[in-house]
């Protein structure tokens, strides 16, 4: 039985509507996003029932992988149809046309998956699989899907400028999944273990498949961060590798980001080098999130955050220590990064705060035209409040998220009122809500503030 395919119902549900649609005309349909996203899997989960070719490139010599995709044909099309080929193809343009002419009539899909390694053996790939495309016959019913990794490659690939630019029919970007989502793949954890697995996996759905629910979350960490070429230890620099060619300096920008500089002049001291053009291209790969106030300007000073739990957990809790772990020591590092764990824990569970407060507007539990953010105060004495819900310009939800065992009680409604008052145009009447790890006590909704625990923030139905 082949592993089902959890979360991606609807990137499904589209390559299923582009298959259809091929039965009238051809289709070009681009998967892309981050490594360990799942592209691969689900294209394949799509293909594995389908009239279809797949092929997966490997950084080989153009001719190596066109010999590879003539293997491939005769893998999944058989013999008779892979005697046509000769054994290899020229080039990549009769690959291509030979591909779309076993689609005269039936529908085939054909899938490239990587393309960007395609376009580091054959750098005209993209304008040769342009040139074809514009060509075909109307009536050709071939579905086309690329994939792609680089993300800045597709990007340019499918750009103003881009060879492929207007060409596909579709084009799915699949990012890391929620938190929601990602307990689809532990359903068994409870929900403090389950915010754990999400903090250190991330939303990559092969990090969440290696955590085993049976075991605590300090043996996993052993096993899959602790260990010389381990996953969550190995594949941070091959996920930063696909869009930083070119990586000197940005590990150094990231850590400093990790260890809690957040500003441009914080970072550029601990970095110890220029960081503005850096951070920006750290900004278009997805890699770090500028974030001002919410309410303020556009123009208002920024801070900077690591924009992916899985690469945060990386430069916060193990990158310091990446010689210690691969020199057989990742156990006591682990151990020694404790603290570390539990601020990155702690980082997270306010993000995921912000986030349910987003769940309860959209599900009508909160105003619908409140946007939720952050926001600190940008002068005076130093005030912050990690999730703050704006109605117009009145800002009608205060709230505090705090990842602590025991219940947060009045004391810690009482911190929130008073920081309120630095929070410009506060309501007359605003809502107080606090986010524990064990919910509130009962003294804080008897003082009117409204309180989640984990449970009711995973919640699948808010």
């Amino acid at each position: 039985m082949p592993e089902p395919l959890l979360n991606r119902e609807d990137e499904l549900q589209r390559l299923e509507r582009a298959w259809g649609n091929a039965r009238r005309g051809p289709q070009l349909v681009v998967v892309w996003g981050r490594r360990r996203v799942g592209k691969t899997f689900l294209v394949a989960h799509f293909a594995r029932t389908r009239h279809a070719v797949f092929f997966g490139a490997t950084q080989q010599a153009e001719v190596v992988e066109l010999g590879r995709l003539a293997e491939a044909v005769r893998r999944d099309l058989g013999d008779r149809v892979a005697d046509l080929t000769g054994g290899s193809f020229t080039g990549w343009e009769s690959a291509l046309r030979f591909l779309a002419a076993l689609a005269a009539e039936d529908p085939l899909v054909v899938v490239l998956d990587e393309v960007p390694y395609l376009l580091e053996s054959t750098p005209g790939f993209a304008s040769i699989v342009q040139g074809v495309w514009d060509h075909l016959p109307r009536g050709t019913h071939l579905l086309l899907i690329l994939t792609g990794s680089a993300i800045g490659t597709i990007e340019r690939m499918l750009g103003p400028n881009g060879p492929l630019r207007g060409r596909p029919t579709d084009s799915i970007r699949l990012d890391p999944l929620d938190l929601w989502n990602a307990r689809l793949f532990l359903p068994r954890l409870d929900p403090p273990r389950l915010i754990e697995a999400y903090a250190a996996c991330g939303g990559y759905p092969l990090h969440l498949a290696a955590w085993d629910p049976t075991r605590p979350t300090e043996k996993n960490l052993e096993r899959l961060a602790g260990r010389a070429g381990s996953v969550l230890l190995e594949d941070a620099p091959a996920i930063m590798g696909e869009e930083l060619p070119d990586a000197v300096g940005y590990p150094r920008i990231l850590a400093a980001i990790g260890r809690g500089r957040t500003r441009y002049a914080e970072i550029a001291g601990d970095a110890g080098q220029r960081v503005e053009h850096a951070l920006d291209v750290l900004a278009r790969a997805g890699l770090v999130e500028k974030i001002v106030p919410v309410g303020a300007p556009k123009a208002a000073r920024p801070i900077y955050a690591i924009a992916d739990v899985y690469l945060a957990f990386w430069f916060r809790v193990l990158y310091s220590d990446l010689s210690l772990i691969e020199a057989g020591q990742g156990a006591a590092v682990l151990r020694r990064a404790r603290p570390r764990w539990q601020n990155h824990l702690g980082r997270l569970f306010e993000d995921v705060a912000r986030a349910h407060a987003r769940r309860l507007v959209a599900r009508g539990d909160l105003p619908e035209d409140l946007v939720v953010g952050r926001w600190w105060a940008t002068t005076g004495e130093s005030s912050e409040v990690d999730v703050l819900g704006l109605q117009q310009h009145r800002a009608v939800l205060v709230g505090e998220a705090r990842w602590q065992a025991a219940p947060l009680g009045v004391r810690e409604l009482e911190r929130l009122r008073r920081k309120a008052v630095r929070v410009p145009d506060l309501a007359d009447e605003p809502i107080y809500a606090l986010w524990g790890r064990a919910g509130v006590a009962d003294d804080v909704r008897s003082a009117g503030g409204r309180g989640f625990d984990l449970p009711s923030i995973l919640d699948v139905s808010a």
